[in-house]
């Protein structure tokens, strides 16, 4: 499947510049054109389609570890570093065109603010003894190299909108699609622990294969993320078919032995 980030560029929508992937393009604008955008008419649910979608974060291919989320935030502080770093934006591109593993989600963390990524990874450090937050910042970006971030929407917005699961007329936006091939494939070469983090229906129902995948795991609760080992746990999800099918033999031998 050919890559619909390639090549995308921002376009002209009612005087505004908006960044979308031109295979997206025809099912975000329909939603976006509806009468009832956004949903309830919060704003707090519309697409902010000004800045570059940042579908996944890092090297999504070959990464030992990716977290799936549900999709971009978006707040004044992201605006604001958004575009206090004009070269921002050719890093998510270059990421999702696959010409990059940079985890850049990183890129606006400072010794005083790691920002939402920075907070979260900090229980991935071994050392608990770091004091200076230079090592700190030295020691996430080293353990990123191998940690890769995919949104289950690419599109960011401030709250999320139930309605953005399937644009593309009750399925998936062709990005989407993408993304979860390449998640498909890594389940299948099983080099890859993948961790939910929010959202775990839908990426079930996405990616059906991840139900039964040995290295997929979950963190305790979606609605309030932690990362810390303790809170990360083991899912199994063995098939019982066998067992229930006996059961249910056993259940309609007495049945039949009733209507005897």
């Amino acid at each position: 499947m050919k890559n619909p980030w390639i090549g995308v560029v921002s376009r002209d929508y009612n005087g505004n510049k908006i960044i979308v992937a031109e295979d997206d393009w025809e099912y975000i604008k329909q939603f976006i054109e509806r009468k009832s955008y956004p949903s309830k008419g919060d704003p707090k649910y519309a697409l902010k389609l000004e800045v570059y979608p940042q579908h996944f974060v890092g090297d999504i291919q070959h990464s030992s570890v990716i977290f799936l989320s549900l999709n971009p935030g978006y707040d004044q502080f992201y605006e604001n570093d958004y575009k206090s770093v004009p070269e921002y934006a050719n890093k998510i591109k270059n990421n999702l065109e696959l010409n990059s593993t940079n985890f850049h989600a990183l890129e606006f963390s400072t010794i005083s603010k790691l920002g939402y990524w920075g907070e979260k990874l900090q229980d991935w450090i071994i050392d608990k003894d770091l004091k200076d937050k230079n090592e700190i910042l030295t020691s996430l970006k080293t353990i990123t190299k191998n940690i890769a971030l995919a949104e289950f929407f690419p599109y960011h917005s401030i709250s999320y909108d139930d309605r953005c699961d399937k644009l593309a007329g009750k399925d998936y936006l062709p990005t989407q699609k993408f993304l979860f091939d390449i998640i498909k494939n890594r389940i299948k070469q099983n080099d890859v622990k993948i961790i939910l983090t929010r959202s775990f229906k839908r990426w079930y129902e996405a990616i059906p294969e991840l139900k039964n995948y040995e290295n997929c795991f979950e963190v305790n609760n979606p609605n309030k993320p932690s990362l810390k080992p303790k809170n990360i746990l083991k899912v199994t999800r063995v098939s019982v078919e066998s067992e229930i099918n006996t059961l249910l033999n056993e259940l309609n031998k007495e049945v039949q032995t009733q209507e005897q």
